[in-house]
């Protein structure tokens, strides 16, 4: 029963669709299932046969690459009355960070209770791990592993003195707690009211009418307010061989490049202002962070620049007005050692310029 309860837990995780999986300051919860094959040849390894086991876990994740894990575990034998009721304590190093897949290196200790043996024995034992986990949400994953579990000489006695087990395992880990959140970014605010002094009195002047570099161009649609005066300039306070930077407020999920739907809005206001300008042209800049290899960070970025650039476009932007560019990790805004640092250097970016 409870290896038709993996298998099918396992199905359904690999249905769900992935998304950002940090894991940063959460516990998890879990359960797995497995085979121990007793291998070296020894005494004890050679009247036992591999038969299957099924344990329980917890853990607590440091920071997205290194995490500990106590689980509790009875693996039996064929051929042989014996099992091993364990309890370890295993060290994991999550090889690709954040990412959704990663390979997974840990190494442990643990004290083995050999059941069903006279005199009862309990004895050190360690344990190393090699696999990969699967995060199939930001709240479930999926591993599948190998541990190689050494139980000593030492406490007690044992037939052949000492065992060599490897166990092939399946793993479904459930999390909780940590943090979330994401950066918010600052949106445009709406026109405000500054109050001006003049003379003995105050009076107050509309933000959206003022002109504060002199150049003819109204503050709210100047892109480039630092031009020097006496510069001619076109309608977005540019001169004609100068570029200007606007953000596009969109976000993505870790490794992904589908726009969501709640940008659409946000997205005809670019647009908007593009229709408004028809001498400008656009290229839309990808970026992401550094998780992951550099050339699938750079396709990725390529990825979230078409797919802006193809919103923007359904919106009644002529097609010959913007290209798309992707950078990957390239000029990073903020730090990639931390979650908000990575959410920033995740972003889109307009170079305007002037035909």
């Amino acid at each position: 029963m409870f290896k038709k309860i993996v298998v099918m837990l396992a199905l359904a995780a690999f249905t769900t669709t992935a998304s950002a999986y940090d894991l940063t300051n959460k516990f998890g919860l879990g359960i797995s299932g497995g085979y121990s094959v007793p291998v070296f040849g020894n005494a004890f390894n050679t009247a036992a046969d591999g038969d299957f086991g099924y344990g329980v876990h917890g853990r607590y994740h440091f920071n997205q690459s290194f995490n500990v894990d106590l689980s509790v575990s009875r693996f039996e034998f064929d051929k042989t009355a014996l099992s091993f009721d364990n309890m370890n304590l295993l060290g994991v190093y999550r090889v690709a960070g954040a990412a959704d897949f990663t390979p997974i290196v840990g190494l442990g200790v643990g004290l083995t209770k050999i059941k069903n043996f006279v005199p009862k024995s309990s004895k050190l034992t360690a344990l190393v791990r090699l696999g990969a986990e699967y995060g199939v949400s930001q709240w479930f994953s999926v591993g599948l592993f190998a541990d190689y579990q050494y139980v000593s000489k030492f406490m007690g006695e044992m037939p052949g003195g000492r065992a060599h087990v490897v166990i092939p395992q399946l793993a479904l880990t459930w999390y909780f707690g940590g943090s979330n959140a994401r950066p918010v970014r600052k949106e445009e605010a709406a026109p405000l009211k500054k109050e001006v002094k003049e003379s003995p009195k105050s009076t107050f002047v509309d933000e959206s009418q003022l002109d504060s570099d002199g150049d003819g161009v109204k503050d709210p649609e100047d892109k480039c307010p630092s031009t020097p005066a006496g510069v001619k300039v076109n309608s977005i306070g540019c001169a004609v061989d100068e570029k200007a930077s606007m953000q596009i407020n969109v976000e993505f999920a870790s490794g992904k490049a589908a726009l969501a739907s709640k940008y659409k809005d946000h997205l005809k206001e670019v647009a908007a202002f593009l229709t408004k300008y028809p001498e400008v042209n656009a290229v839309i800049e990808g970026y992401t962070d550094n998780t992951g290899s550099s050339a699938k960070n750079t396709a990725l970025s390529q990825q979230r620049a078409n797919a802006v650039m193809n919103a923007l476009i359904k919106e009644g932007v002529a097609k010959s007005r913007l290209a798309a560019k992707g950078y990957g990790p390239k000029d990073p805004l903020q730090d990639n050692s931390t979650l908000e640092g990575r959410q920033a250097n995740r972003r889109v970016v307009a170079v305007l310029s002037s035909k």
